[in-house]
């Protein structure tokens, strides 16, 4: 399934966006912080996606950024929380405002949100303990904004190409902060990345 979206953004709504992409259109989910931040109608966009089958239909989640996709598959996997109530909680809390959050088992505040009891608090306070440290490590590692795009490009062909995505995500990023950035295409990175996978 694909895990990323690029096009123009045909349609907004109050937590959804229309997508068209080589002339099909696509709608996809997003939190309110994601939605803010992908532009108006008519610009282009790029999003990390998780697409899931519900009642028969392909449902498409899309998030401005690894993270917020990373937490959402975490919420959505804890008994109790469906995609409304995460992308909810990703609507309140910015990804490092729900690391604080955690950081500090703040059980109140997520008390606090719509669907959320005690005792799923306590659940989610208790399943990201760990994970979170992981997602904090993950973006001191990030790429600049400017290169996310020419990554995810980078990283999707060579899972085409049947290599992991956890160890190509490690190589593309490394490769990105040593290729000078007038010779860093999808074209030069594949390639690069090939020459090290293939060793």
């Amino acid at each position: 399934m694909f895990s990323f979206i690029k096009g123009k953004v045909v349609r907004k709504t109050g937590n959804s966006i229309e997508i068209e992409t080589s002339g099909l259109g696509f709608e996809v989910q997003l939190s309110l912080n994601s939605l803010a931040k992908v532009g108006d109608v008519g610009d282009e966009v790029s999003l990390h996606t998780f697409v899931m089958l519900r009642d028969e239909i392909f449902q498409i989640y899309g998030f401005s950024s690894l993270d917020e996709k990373e937490i959402f598959k975490e919420l959505i996997s804890i008994p109790g929380i469906g995609t409304r109530i995460a992308l909810g909680i990703l609507s309140y809390f910015e990804v490092d405002e729900f690391i604080d959050c955690v950081k500090r088992n703040d059980l109140n505040k997520l008390i606090k949100l719509p669907g959320i009891g005690r005792k799923t608090a306590e659940r989610i306070l208790l399943e990201f303990r760990e994970k979170v440290n992981k997602i904090s490590l993950g973006r001191a590692e990030h790429i600049e904004t400017k290169d996310e795009n020419v990554f995810i490009e980078t990283v999707t062909a060579l899972n085409v190409l049947g290599f992991p995505e956890n160890k190509t995500r490690t190589i593309v990023r490394d490769l990105i902060r040593t290729i000078p950035a007038d010779s860093l295409t999808v074209e030069n990175l594949v390639r690069q990345a090939l020459q090290i996978l293939n060793k």
